[in-house]
């Protein structure tokens, strides 16, 4: 029994505040945490797998998916905070940074250059690159396409005041050429097929043909958003982790999800997964790696590359630093958890 009535009611009052939260709470760590990730509909197999297998909330988030038509949009919600995570590919993340959004990528998802090309229609008289002289071709700007675009011209000596460009979304292309209103598109699967499929197209070059590699995609997140989550940055990236090793025992999952979720047959579905398969997350850490996070290595030298032609197409408007723009902390921080939690 204590006599001193102060003491009894500063225990009393400290037991209160242990009661509602203020002090130690050891459940608060397992509570989900949100977070907002910009998708597209594209083969980016561990972001879905990882989103239809619910294995974000097994990793211990609460996540809200946004839907974009493409990675350039994903800049404007990245900039109004909107969505903390934006899945996107090379060309928006680098026109991002240009656009003065501070932003760097946790990791990547490498695409194989035939994932991405030139389709043209089969009357507009086109059957190499050369032939796209005085054609109307459509593209998406600031894209992967964009850039893959004129490297093919460039490298295949085509002028571009020699064509028209016609900046459209995906399905505004496969519209567009639909009712023959341009020759050609630069553009990504499913949206070849598709145009091959239903637009009277075939296919003229993939980027792989004439050596472009940027048809990558990151996984970005604003700077202070990462400097003040960053938790929810390794549950992240641990759910990218469990949806590797989903996909290792069973792809056929995701195979069907992409193929129901853009219209195209399960064969097809299958072709994509095997002409660009998901990356392999431990070798975002390895220097010798084409597709590393590590400074110094050959993506941030092909990311540089990348930026001199966004500033020359006056894509973005002042040239961009890329020697800090790849974080491999996150992945580093959670394959060791993993390999503690083994």
């Amino acid at each position: 029994m204590l006599s001193n009535p102060m003491l009894r009611l500063a225990l009393l009052a400290g037991a209160a505040i242990m009661a509602i939260g203020l002090g130690p709470h050891p459940a608060c760590s397992d509570e989900p945490l949100p977070i907002a990730i910009g998708i597209q509909s594209d083969n980016n197999w561990l972001i879905m797998t990882a989103r239809t297998e619910h294995l974000f909330e097994k990793a211990g988030l609460k996540p809200n998916f946004v839907k974009f038509t493409a990675g350039a949009p994903m800049m404007a919600a990245a900039q109004s905070q909107s969505i903390d995570v934006a899945c996107l590919g090379l060309v928006p993340f680098i026109a991002g940074l240009g656009q003065g959004i501070p932003w760097v990528t946790i990791g990547l998802t490498p695409v194989d250059p035939n994932a991405e090309g030139i389709v043209v229609r089969k009357d507009a008289g086109i059957d190499k690159i050369a032939d796209l002289k005085g054609k109307k071709i459509g593209f998406f700007r600031a894209s992967t396409a964009h850039y893959g675009l004129f490297m093919a011209l460039d490298k295949n000596q085509v002028p571009i005041d020699r064509v028209t460009l016609l900046s459209l979304a995906p399905a505004q292309q496969l519209a567009a050429m639909r009712n023959k209103e341009i020759d050609a598109a630069e553009v990504w699967q499913p949206w070849i097929e598709k145009m091959i499929l239903e637009a009277n197209g075939k296919l003229l070059a993939m980027e792989g043909d004439f050596g472009v590699h940027t048809a990558d995609g990151t996984f970005a997140v604003r700077t202070d958003w990462l400097a003040k989550n960053r938790e929810a940055a390794l549950r992240f990236m641990r759910g990218v982790m469990l949806a590797e090793a989903f996909l290792k025992k069973d792809p056929e999952p995701a195979i069907k999800t992409f193929a129901a979720e853009t219209g195209i047959d399960d064969k097809l579905s299958a072709q994509i997964y095997k002409d660009a398969p998901p990356p392999e997350v431990q070798r975002w850490i390895d220097p010798e790696y084409q597709f590393s996070l590590v400074k110094g290595g050959a993506l941030q030298r092909e990311l540089a590359t990348l930026a001199d032609f966004l500033f020359r197409e006056k894509v973005i408007p002042a040239q961009v630093d890329v020697d800090n723009v790849l974080d491999d902390s996150i992945v580093r921080d959670a394959l060791n958890s993993d390999a503690r939690q083994k």
